[in-house]
């Protein structure tokens, strides 16, 4: 049996303008401190494996979080491609283009931003990579460091949800979130562990 660990990347400045990010290779805010993040991890570790997506934020917290060790870089942890609305905000989106954003979130699972990836094409790679992760580590504990809304979508998917307005899973931001994958059956073992 392997425990998967999800991380979030630290945060960035589109993070903090509250913009869509996507597979934009925004860089990690300089302010971000990995210490207290530390800390969480030490305490659900050890991490036999660490793998992150290819954006440079996710590789820098990757790198920070774990500097003795070079993380694995698997190309399908990369975040949503948001397409059109990529670096635009959701607030603009909603005040500029009314109902556009609701059609798209009534649809749940099929939600796709004009031009970018539909949640089941983000799910789809999502578990092919942690079956690259998993490969050849039984028993191991792996790490992965991505993106918020590559969390969103496996979780949802784990627990179940139509991931509609007000029937989907609370995920936080600043968390820490468990799973166990055993002989092909993935689980949840945790969600929203907050970091230290």
């Amino acid at each position: 049996m392997n425990v998967i660990g999800l991380l979030r990347h630290g945060p960035t400045a589109w993070n903090l303008e509250k913009r869509i990010q996507g597979m934009t290779d925004t860089p990690l805010d300089p302010g971000f401190d990995p210490r207290p993040w530390r800390e969480t991890l030490t305490a659900h570790g050890p991490w036999d494996f660490v793998a992150t997506s290819p954006l440079r934020r996710a590789r820098d917290t990757a790198r920070l979080l774990f500097p003795q060790c070079e993380p694995a870089i698997i190309p399908d942890l990369r975040e949503q491609n948001w397409g059109e609305w990529t670096g635009l905000t959701v607030a603009g989106l909603r005040r500029d283009h009314p109902g556009l954003i609701e059609r798209q979130e009534a649809l749940g699972w099929d939600f796709t931003p004009p031009g970018g990836e539909s949640r089941r094409q983000v799910l789809a790679r999502t578990l092919a990579a942690i079956d690259d992760a998993v490969l050849g580590r039984d028993g191991e504990r792996i790490l992965m460091i991505t993106h918020l809304g590559v969390i969103k979508i496996l979780l949802n998917h784990l627990l179940g949800s139509p991931f509609l307005p007000g029937a989907s899973a609370d995920v936080a931001k600043r968390a820490l979130h468990l799973l166990t994958l055993d002989h092909g059956d993935l689980r949840v073992l945790g969600t929203n562990v907050r970091l230290s």
